[in-house]
């Protein structure tokens, strides 16, 4: 058995998530979508399913059809009591396949945001570790509408639904706490113009608070990635 993960653009690798695994001795096989990989039709080979984030839109099912398959795979893992675990562009289709709207922000959100837990996150097995202010990186344009059978767990300024909880083992994040500084270098070096003209401060406090920050953000990931590969052992195998 081994963790499904759906990687949609390269732009969005799993960075400190397969560090956790990692050294949780899990086993997983990666889907670039970008780099035309197809995702398998036969589930029951898979005791987990994460989702990364993408460029694309929830709704752009037209322009990119693996993400109607994405769907069907969320919830083939959701009936079967398996473990999944969505960012950003993975939360809002967590959300989207349970029939929830995903809609454009006013702005996009980017860079380094504080968060709250919720009362029901300070009591849930992977954001009791967190304190109860705490801060991950973003990147996002959209918005989800909370599912019906989901718990809030963290909630932000600009965008409230940011963390979220269905039944005890699928795990929803609007925030990217996968992102390490290979990652963020990355991403200033492809997206260098888009966040000069979002965010103007951003690349002049890289180095005096946002690479300090993901300093702590990083080993929260672990530290909740690792609490989350040990729902695993009780998923079952169907689908």
């Amino acid at each position: 058995m081994s963790i499904l993960i759906i990687q949609p653009v390269n732009l969005a690798p799993p960075g400190e998530i397969i560090i956790a695994l990692d050294s949780t001795g899990e086993t997983y096989e990666i889907f670039r979508m970008e780099e035309s990989d197809r995702l398998p039709k036969d589930f029951s080979n898979y005791n987990g399913l994460i989702i990364l984030g993408g460029t694309m839109g929830a709704n752009d099912d037209a322009e990119f059809p693996f993400l109607t398959e994405v769907k069907k795979a969320i919830q083939i893992f959701y009936k079967s009591n398996r473990p999944i675990l969505g960012v950003c562009l993975g939360a809002q289709l967590i959300a989207s396949s349970f029939n929830k709207k995903v809609r454009k922000m006013s702005k996009p959100e980017f860079g380094i945001t504080e968060l709250k837990k919720t009362d029901d996150g300070r009591g849930d097995p992977l954001f009791n570790i967190f304190p109860d202010t705490f801060s991950f990186m973003e990147w996002h344009e959209d918005y989800f509408e909370l599912p019906e059978e989901a718990t809030l767990l963290a909630s932000g300024t600009d965008c409230v639904n940011q963390a979220f909880r269905i039944k005890d083992n699928i795990y929803g994040f609007q925030f990217h706490p996968e992102v390490n500084e290979v990652i963020l270098d990355s991403w200033v070096d492809k997206e260098k113009e888009w966040i000069l003209k979002q965010s103007p401060s951003f690349l002049g406090n890289i180095d005096r608070k946002v690479k300090p920050s993901l300093f702590y953000s990083t080993q929260l990931c672990r530290e909740m990635v690792t609490k989350w590969a040990k729902l695993l052992k009780g998923s079952q195998t169907a689908g």
